[in-house]
Parts: C-alpha cells; structure tokens; sequence
C-alpha cells in the first residue's frame, strides 16, 4: 500500500513539473509576443512619423516657391506697410528680394490634430564665387584670393590652380603644374579619367590633384613644407558654387566672399557688410542691402571698372533647406533651384536615405 502512495506522488511531481514547465513556455510565448507587438507598433510609429516629417519637408520646399516667386516682384521696390499688415510672407520675401537669406520655423497641422514643424532657410546661391566660371576663364586673381582665404599655403597654388584648369578645360594637355589622364589620373589606384568638363558641384574638386577634404572643408594640413609639419587652415569650400552666371551678389556675399573679388579690398568689403547692417529705408524699416549696381558704384566709386561686371544685388539662384519634424524624427532635404519666367528648376538635390 504504501509502495502504491510512493508511486502516485512521484506521478503528482512528474505532472506538476510539467505543468511548471508548460506555464513558463507560455509565459515566454505571452511575453514574446508582447515584446514584438510592442516593437513592431514602435517601428510602425516611427516610420508613420518619418513619413511625416518627409511630407512636412516636402512642404517647406513649396513654402520655399512661394517666398522666391514672392520675392521675385519685390526687387528694388519700397517697403509697403500695408501689404506689411495684410499678407503673411510680405516681410519675408522682401528680405529675399533684397538678397538677404531668410530662416523660418513654421507650424504644420496634421491628421488626428498633431502638428508637423518646419524648418526651412533660404540662401542666394550668387553670395558665393562660381568656381566653373573662374576656371575656364582662367581668372588666376580670383583663384589667389579664393586660396587666400582659405588659409592654403602659397606652396600648394601652383597645383592647386593648374590641376583646376586642367581638369575643366577640354583638352588633354598638362599644364606645368597641373595634371591630365595619361600624366597623373590613370596612374592612380584606382584610376580614372579627368573631367575635362564643368564641375557638377563643389564636391567633385576632391577628385582633382592636390585637393584634399581639409582643403575644402577646413582642418589640419600636414606635411613636411610646413615650418611645423602642420597646418590649420579655414578652406574654400563655403567660398564656392557651381551655379550662376560668375557674378555676385554684394547684398548676400559674406566678408570673405568680398574679398575674393578683384577690386575688392578688406576695406570695401567692410564697408559693403556695415551698409548693409545699418541701412534703413524710407519708411524707417531695416533695409537689407542695395537696390541696384548703379547704387552701389555710387557708394563705392573708385571700384575698378573692368571688374564692374562680377558684382550683382539680386539672385535668381537660390540653396534651400528644408527639415520637416514630427516627434523628433526629422527629414531634410537641401537643394539648389533657379527661378526663372515664373516658374522653379531644380538644380542639385539631396535629402536623408
């Protein structure tokens, strides 16, 4: 009998293990599948709100159309305190029309009564030097200044100027400094052609010979030409486009973009940013910069005149951000437009992968 009762408690135990073990498996079940679900609505809700924040950019850029084709009628003209009151982007696009950048936050309601932010800025695109214009009319002035601004050490403008021209120009002659396929490219590993065409954008100078990241961007340069092996320097990159029509806009360039325009000296260039700072209108309003060429050769007469035709005050090209944002999770978008007969082309374009 009592063998019996040994044998109905090791059943009891036997079952009870398994009932343990089952009731954990279907814990672990229970839970895992809350943890995916929980995961899979995060992952929902993010690329709900990424796709969000993608159309809210989407939306600044047609902001952005509106404010150039705004802007585009507000060239030269007085500021209008009535339209000032009356319409929204009034201020801003005046800003724009006298060849000011213009920075906005802007709130955009969505579905279920949340709402998407805006981040958009507007730049004129001739506030900085053409480099495809210099090189191919081999304009060696504005290539020194250019370089000097950007801290590059004399040493290196022989190649860096050479191996510019060469690689726009159309023929596959090196000059002294410079460098072609045959000479210097298809020796490279790996090797490839030189342009021998228009830069595409700023960028694609880091293919040309001498022309490094630091160059562009600013950093350290090192090497053994230098008194101390190294070298900081601020580069030449922000200098730079491969847009327009050579000239620039006085009323957007910054003071180092001034001084790379031959006739233009570090007083000139001073002169340009503190009339632009300090000036206002009849209307006792902030006026941004000059209202034609002919105003600013009157401020400034002894500009030479046979560098007269590099200078501007408006812009028919323009570099826009746009950032849309929902909940954090952000979307950019950066392109190039010109506006033109009324209506936007896009020139360059880049956004988030």
């Amino acid at each position: 009998m009592s063998k019996g009762n040994g044998n109905n408690g090791s059943s009891r135990g036997s079952a009870l293990i398994v009932v343990l073990w089952v009731t954990g498996l279907l814990a672990m079940l229970v839970a895992s599948f809350a943890f995916e679900a929980h995961l899979e609505a995060r992952i929902t809700n993010y690329y709900r709100n990424r796709t969000q924040a993608y159309y809210s950019a989407r939306s600044g850029l047609a902001l952005a159309e509106l404010l150039v084709s705004k802007s585009a009628g507000l060239q030269g003209a007085e500021f209008d305190a009535t339209r000032a009151d009356q319409e929204r982007w009034y201020e801003k696009a005046r800003n724009l029309a006298e060849g000011g950048f213009i920075s906005l936050e802007h709130t955009l309601p969505i579905e279920g009564g949340e709402f998407a932010s805006i981040r958009l800025r507007i730049e004129p695109e001739p506030a900085r030097r053409n480099i495809n214009v210099i090189a191919r009319e081999e304009d060696d002035e504005s290539m020194e200044r250019i370089l000097d601004m950007g801290g590059i050490p004399q040493e290196l403008w022989p190649v860096l100027i050479d191996s510019l021209y060469d690689w726009v120009d159309e023929d596959d002659i090196p000059r002294p400094d410079g460098a072609e396929t045959d000479d210097y490219y298809a020796n490279l590993d790996p090797p490839y052609r030189a342009k021998d065409g228009p830069l595409d954008t700023v960028g694609e100078m880091l293919l040309i010979r001498g022309y490094t990241r630091e160059i562009l961007e600013g950093g350290r340069l090192t090497g053994s030409m230098f008194e101390t092996d190294e070298l900081y320097v601020q580069g030449i990159g922000d200098l730079l486009t491969v847009h327009g029509d050579g000239r620039v806009n006085v009323n957007a360039a910054s003071e180092r973009v001034l001084m790379t325009i031959p006739g233009m000296d570090a007083l000139i260039a001073g002169d340009v940013v503190r009339l632009r700072e300090e000036w206002v209108d009849e209307a006792g309003e902030d006026r941004q910069g000059f209202r034609s060429e002919t105003e600013f050769f009157s401020e400034f007469p002894d500009f030479p005149e046979e560098h007269r035709g590099l200078v501007t005050v408006d812009s028919a090209i323009f570099r826009i951000t746009s950032e849309g944002v929902l909940y954090g999770v952000r979307h950019t978008i950066w392109c190039t437009v010109e506006f033109s007969d009324g209506r936007i082309q896009i020139l360059e374009w880049r956004e988030d992968d």
